[in-house]
């Protein structure tokens, strides 16, 4: 779900996923589906020949059933975690094209049984 005012440049955007995990044949372990939400909000202004992003976004996974299977020695081991953090872009638009790039770093807050850490990518998209 997604909310896009392009008078004022201000985006925002909820989005919710389900991850089935499957045995792993090889040793006999499952681990449990997932559940996510993330969400974001970006305020675009013009910068140059293009416009700056500047926001951010949210996460929270819960894992909504156990592990299972003959690895699993300390029980279902259900986990969940919490991030947060900013969002910077900048989009150029080139003709009919558009040149975007993006910079997202969200540390995570709240970690139980998963590996706690910060989650940084970049992304460029070129589209024709």
């Amino acid at each position: 779900m997604s909310y896009n005012n392009q008078k004022i440049g201000f985006n925002t955007a909820l989005r919710i996923g389900i991850t089935a995990n499957t045995k792993n044949t090889a040793t006999g372990y499952s681990s449990g589906s997932t559940l996510h939400f993330d969400s974001s909000v970006q305020q675009l202004l013009p910068l140059g020949p293009g416009f700056v992003g500047v926001g951010a976004e949210a996460f929270y996974l819960r894992q909504v059933t156990g592990d299972s299977g003959s690895g699993a020695r300390f029980g279902d081991f259900m986990g969940h975690t919490v991030g947060v953090g900013p969002v910077l872009s900048y989009i150029l638009p080139l003709g009919k094209d558009t040149f975007a790039t993006e910079f997202r770093w969200l540390p995570e807050v709240d970690v139980k049984n998963r590996l706690q850490g910060d989650l940084f990518w970049l992304k460029t998209v070129y589209q024709f």
